[in-house]
């Protein structure tokens, strides 16, 4: 983001530093506890809410092939609550860890 973005909405860039570093500093405990976190690359916040879907504009504007990730982010979810909920074997998250073409998948200690 350049600095004249960055005024244009109202701040500067020690400001929007000084943010982030809390945010991030708020999120540093996630992966304590055995949690899982996944970034799927290409995606914004909003890409997992059906946002997306509303017009192919997403898809060409961020690189991202929306179905494909949607496809994945249902198939962990699924084997998440499987795993956890009905207590069947894991068949994608613990067989993952570590940084793939698509996404990253870590998991806390």
């Amino acid at each position: 983001m350049s600095d004249d973005e960055i005024s244009a909405q109202g701040t500067t860039r020690a400001e929007l530093d000084m943010f982030f570093a809390d945010v991030y500093e708020r999120y540093r405990h996630i992966e304590a506890g055995g949690n899982y976190w996944m970034i799927v690359n290409r995606m914004k916040h909003m890409g997992f809410s059906d946002m997306y879907l509303h017009s192919p504009l997403f898809e060409w504007m961020l690189g991202v092939h929306v179905n494909k990730a949607y496809q994945l982010i249902n198939d962990y979810t699924l084997d998440f609550f499987n795993h956890y909920l009905k207590l069947q074997p894991s068949r994608l998250l613990d067989y993952n860890i570590g940084v793939h073409s698509d996404f990253s998948l870590e998991k806390g200690s």
